[in-house]
């Protein structure tokens, strides 16, 4: 089953605001320390499940962070790192799910939600909600290189919606 090419276009401008994103400093220097010392047991358990997604026992990693979610259905930050999960792992309906929860919970606080929900959209070939959340993302960031990235992307799907 291949991709059609709306999609594989999608896809790859997505893949490039990815590693775009994947590359832009989150914590200002000096303030990483001051994070750490900070965390909650929550936010250690959740750093531990990431660790082990990225690592050796993914599965473990992702039942944390369910745990977590047990224990407080409505920490956004679990749910974004599930939603990014689905994405790696091909799920794209449960990232949506996941993403919509995020908006729903702490939109301000995961701005790049509006970027993954645009891609997620895009996947699903849900070309018009794929556009929306693109153009809300672009009004919440000021780098100029994810800017372009987002622009290309929003070139694409609009060229592609027309076809």
């Amino acid at each position: 089953m291949g991709l059609k090419r709306p999609q594989l276009l999608a896809l790859l401008g997505a893949l490039a605001v990815v590693v775009l994103l994947v590359v832009a400093p989150r914590i200002p220097s000096g303030k990483e320390e001051a994070k750490v010392k900070a965390m909650s047991p929550a936010e250690v358990k959740m750093a531990e499940a990431i660790a082990l997604v990225q690592g050796q026992d993914p599965m473990r990693g992702i039942m944390m962070l369910r745990e977590v979610l047990e224990e407080d259905p409505n920490n956004a930050e679990a749910h974004w790192h599930l939603g990014l999960f689905s994405i790696q792992s091909g799920q794209y309906e449960k990232a949506l799910d996941r993403f919509r929860k995020v908006r729903e919970l702490d939109e301000a606080g995961f701005p790049d939600v509006w970027f993954y929900l645009g891609r997620t959209y895009a996947t699903l070939d849900s070309t018009d909600q794929a556009i929306a959340c693109l153009k809300k993302y672009r009004t919440l960031t000021q780098d100029t290189v994810i800017l372009n990235g987002v622009d290309r992307f929003l070139h694409e799907l609009e060229g592609n919606e027309q076809h």
